[in-house]
């Protein structure tokens, strides 16, 4: 957005105004001023210094904008506003500031480019002057570098390390080598961060749209071990015949392929390119982006194989027996020590624990109704997460470029990958997720018909009789009280 994308911005013309009638000067710094000098669009937070107490500052702008306003920092005196309208949701941040004047402020920041401010009277002026810029952060910008302000102001904050990759990545800039050098010197101090903040911060790294070279930047850096111990296994890990890369450049791949299938819809599945961008468009739950979860379930999908690994006998192949089984362990673990929610760690064990399923759907001749339906019943809506984690699965095993699978020439294998978790998709979309009729008999008619008492054997055959119903087996009640009456009573109840 250009230079009138901030005069025009409403925001700033309405917190200008309160703060001339209070007689203060306040400042837009950060993240906004960065963004605004890229050229990039105007986004939906703001971060605002002023000198002295900002509270009242932040509570009048809450009640001009029909906002919320409340402490966010004790501490620091720092107050957030948050403003809905129309689903849509802005922060603005009202931070004391640190030092003499503003220039001190910028210095005690954390990366040269989030170092730069503007007074909203010159936002305002008819010609915008040059930020505010003590550390050189301009330049930084133009040469495309992320630069620590100092190894001080690191250690202030060790989650500062987790965002230089993640800030990098997203803005498409390069790590400066002395920042790494800081990072790498202290990597094991990004554990002094409490497991919440780490969390919200890998996941917005996740959420973004390079992550796959976020990760590779935090594995470069020693940083991913650090907080992720179980990865030290990976590196060099021989996969076995299926797969051109061993492990850690795997899991790298997996995540940079459901990338490029979250680009590519449309080129795969065009029919269902439009429900597929809604359904990973959604948070899971507050501050939980569906898209953020399942690139984390396709880095640590794998992570069962290390402790699974057998060579078998002389000459035999490379085996990773229940490595889905023990990958679920492993992945409930750390999802646990991220602080994770109930919901998130059990989407992440469900996604972890069938994640051979589309591959061994693959494998037979018809994948039947029973089969698709036996699939969503176990998984839900997930099983749409499930179908592309096998697709990421198979683009990230070989070495081809991505856009190749695109391509007519595909191999037989991931051609018929593609196709079982098309149909997937498509059963999703077109039969399960639409509201299911009333049965074709309940507990009551079945005890009547075969004779039963009321028990868990009543339940099982609801079960079977609902499963044939969604397979198409059965269509009358007639049908089904055959299909009851025809179970092999030796396995009816097993």
């Amino acid at each position: 957005m250009g230079e009138g994308g901030l005069k025009k911005a409403k925001i700033l013309q309405i917190i200008h105004r309160l703060a001339q009638k209070r007689g203060e000067e306040v400042y837009l710094v950060g993240g906004a001023v960065r963004d605004f000098l890229l050229g990039r669009p105007l986004g939906r937070d703001f971060d605002f210094v002023a000198k002295g107490e900002v509270h009242p500052l932040a509570q009048e702008l809450a009640r001009e904008m029909d906002g919320h306003a409340f402490p966010l920092d004790e501490g620091f005196g720092t107050w957030r506003v948050i403003i809905k309208k129309a689903k849509r949701k802005t922060d603005a941040d009202f931070c004391p500031l640190q030092g003499q004047d503003i220039i001190e402020d910028l210095r005690q920041r954390d990366f040269t480019v989030n170092s730069l401010a503007v007074s909203l009277k010159d936002i305002l002026h008819p010609e915008l002057p040059p930020p505010i810029d003590p550390l050189g952060g301009l330049a930084d910008l133009r040469a495309g570098i992320l630069r620590a302000n100092s190894e001080a102001s690191l250690l202030q904050d060790p989650l500062r390390m987790l965002r230089a990759f993640r800030l990098a990545s997203a803005l498409g800039l390069r790590v400066e080598e002395e920042t790494l050098a800081m990072i790498r010197r202290n990597k094991n101090r990004i554990l002094n961060s409490a497991w919440e903040r780490i969390r919200t911060e890998f996941l917005m790294g996740l959420n973004a749209g390079r992550a796959g070279e976020f990760l590779r930047g935090l594995y470069r850096s020693g940083l991913l071990e650090a907080i992720f111990p179980e990865v030290k296994e990976w590196e060099g890990l021989d996969q076995g015949a299926h797969h051109d890369f061993p492990l850690q450049e795997h899991a790298f791949r997996n995540v940079e392929a459901a990338e490029f299938i979250f680009a590519h819809f449309q080129d795969f599945y065009p029919a269902y390119a439009e429900q597929l961008g809604r359904h990973f468009s959604l948070d899971l739950e507050e501050g939980i982006p569906r898209k953020a979860l399942f690139k984390f379930v396709a880095f640590f999908h794998d992570s069962g194989k290390p402790g699974t690994r057998s060579s078998g006998q002389e000459g035999q192949p490379v085996r990773f027996l229940d490595h889905d089984l023990e990958g679920q362990k492993i992945n409930a673990a750390i999802a646990r020590r991220m602080k994770l929610s109930r919901k998130s760690i059990r989407i992440i064990s469900d996604l972890t624990r069938h994640h051979m399923r589309v591959l061994s759907l693959s494998k037979v001749k018809e994948v039947t109704s029973r089969a698709r339906y036996r699939f969503f019943r176990d998984l839900g809506k997930e099983g749409i997460d499930m179908a592309l984690l096998g697709l990421a699965d198979g683009l990230a095993s070989r070495k081809l470029r991505f856009d190749e699978f695109l391509e007519e020439s595909l191999t037989q294998d991931f051609r018929r990958i593609k196709e079982v978790a098309g149909e997937l998709i498509r059963y999703y979309f077109e039969e399960f997720s639409q509201k299911p009729p009333a049965p074709l008999l309940d507990g009551r008619e079945i005890m009547e018909a075969l004779g039963l008492p009321e028990g868990r054997a009543v339940g099982s055959l609801l079960a079977r009789l609902r499963e044939a119903e969604m397979g198409g087996m059965v269509g009358t009640r007639e049908e089904a009280l055959d299909f009851l009456k025809n179970i092999d009573r030796s396995r009816r109840f097993g």
